[in-house]
């Protein structure tokens, strides 16, 4: 670790950069693929998880309180700068797909004041050098954000059978975090007091409960030559909160008993293939 340790030059806040940019488009080229299966491979990018174990090695291997804040903001707003930046590409050549602009703007700039708020975070939690009783509860505050969010991740596939890949990332970012925070925390009792508090308290205020997302779906199906548009928005919990197309078709793939956005999908599919029509997903 000590080896790739990042400091107050130039030449180490380009690699930054240049980790944040390559970051943003991988993120970006993920959130093309279906997040609506099993695995949820596109749900990677949106996962809380993800972005707490990055951004916590970056604080990790930052040499200082200011290196560590600037570390932090610039990963952080360069990812999401080549992320609305590719995103803008896409759409420009993808003519089919209706877009108010190229770029979202107003979630690049939302994004970016995210970014600047946790550089001051990042700022407080290098603190965790000082070697006190304080750091104890610094060192378990990203494995607590981890852990609600890795709750919450198990708890949408449970109810939802979509984004398991998120979950087993969420398990792997976990136990790394913990193993190697709670071998520098010398005073264990306040660092598991400080996770188990934290996430409990996170659990019910900060995050919603897993149960209480949603899942929606524009499903575009076609037969004979005629195209019907569907439109599904079902609850983690399998309640259906909107539903727009074909009530007949609705009641033939009997969608009152479907508890999951994929499995309405597959449902469609199946009934307009057995027709000898198609259906295709719109995110």
């Amino acid at each position: 670790m000590e080896k790739i340790k990042l400091q107050d030059t130039k030449k180490s806040y380009i690699k930054v950069i240049v980790f944040g940019i390559i970051i943003g488009i991988i993120t970006e080229l993920v959130n093309l693929l279906p997040n609506n299966d099993v695995l949820g491979v596109s749900s990677i990018a949106g996962t809380f998880g993800f972005w707490i174990f990055t951004t916590t090695f970056i604080i990790y291997l930052s040499g200082s309180n200011k290196n560590a804040m600037f570390n932090t903001f610039l990963y952080l707003a360069t990812m999401c700068c080549s992320f609305y930046l590719l995103q803008g590409m896409i759409k420009f050549f993808t003519p089919n797909i209706t877009v108010d602009g190229l770029i979202e703007w107003s979630h690049l700039f939302f994004w970016i004041f995210i970014s600047i708020i946790c550089g001051i975070i990042a700022y407080i939690l290098y603190y965790w050098n000082k070697n006190n009783d304080f750091s104890n509860f610094l060192y378990a505050l990203p494995i607590a954000g981890m852990l609600i969010d890795t709750i919450n991740n198990c708890f949408k596939f449970y109810y939802s059978h979509t984004q398991l890949l998120g979950a087993i990332l969420d398990v792997i970012f976990l136990i790394i975090m913990f193993c190697l925070f709670i071998k520098k925390s010398d005073k264990k009792i306040i660092f598991i007091m400080t996770i188990i508090v934290v996430t409990i308290i996170g659990n019910f205020t900060i995050f919603p409960k897993s149960h209480n997302l949603t899942t929606e779906a524009t499903i575009v199906c076609e037969l004979n030559g005629e195209e019907e548009t569907f439109y599904i928005k079902i609850k983690d919990d399998g309640e259906i909160l909107e539903r727009k197309g074909d009530e007949k078709i609705y009641k033939e793939i009997k969608i009152d008993s479907l508890k999951s956005v994929p499995e309405v999908v597959h449902a469609l599919q199946d009934y307009y293939e057995e027709k000898g029509g198609s259906c295709s997903t719109r995110k």
